[in-house]
């Protein structure tokens, strides 16, 4: 299976970087040396970055973002990214074909009625295919967006991004309180 809310494939939520990178390794073969860290300079947390080949064959490369929360440490999300922003090879009928079929695979999951949104147009141009919450309160998160159009004659450039949450409302990132001022 691509993966489950519980995180992304041996990764799961909860987990530290080194056990993260463990399962990066066990599930792609990546050692940590190809791995790269990225910090996020407001939210303050910092992430795990891989480019796999073919995460899902037929689809193209993607990238697979671990996110670690700013006071725990821990695995908190994990983005997965598909489409021209990753692999320049890959067509938008691909990108549009891998929505349908990973909106298809998460409506047949259980998920919660409360909050269960399908086929939503967002004010940035983008679709929210999907997102839903498990039993555990874990959110599965499908959007596929424009990221550019160069002229009327060129191909519509589209992503699709994939998101695994474990505490939606309760994100582990830097906060100002208002006793910071």
């Amino acid at each position: 299976p691509l993966a489950s809310i519980d995180g992304f494939r041996s990764a799961k939520f909860g987990m530290r970087r080194a056990q993260v990178t463990k399962a990066i390794f066990n599930d792609f073969g990546i050692a940590s040396a190809k791995i790269t860290i990225i910090n996020h300079p407001t939210e303050l947390t910092q992430s795990l970055v891989i480019t796999v080949e073919q995460l899902i064959p037929r689809f193209g490369k993607s990238k697979v973002v671990y996110v670690f929360g700013y006071r725990s440490n821990k695995l908190m999300q994990v983005n997965i990214l598909f489409g021209h922003g990753v692999d320049k090879n890959v067509t938008s009928q691909q990108v549009v074909d891998l929505g349908n079929l990973l909106g298809n695979h998460f409506f047949n999951k259980r998920y919660q009625k409360d909050g269960l949104v399908a086929h939503a147009s967002l004010n940035d141009g983008s679709v929210l295919i999907f997102r839903g919450k498990d039993q555990k309160g874990r959110m599965a998160l499908l959007r596929i967006l424009n990221t550019q159009q160069s002229d009327k004659n060129s191909e519509v450039k589209i992503s699709l991004n994939l998101s695994y949450i474990e505490k939606p409302g309760q994100p582990d990132t830097y906060q100002l309180n208002d006793k910071d001022f």
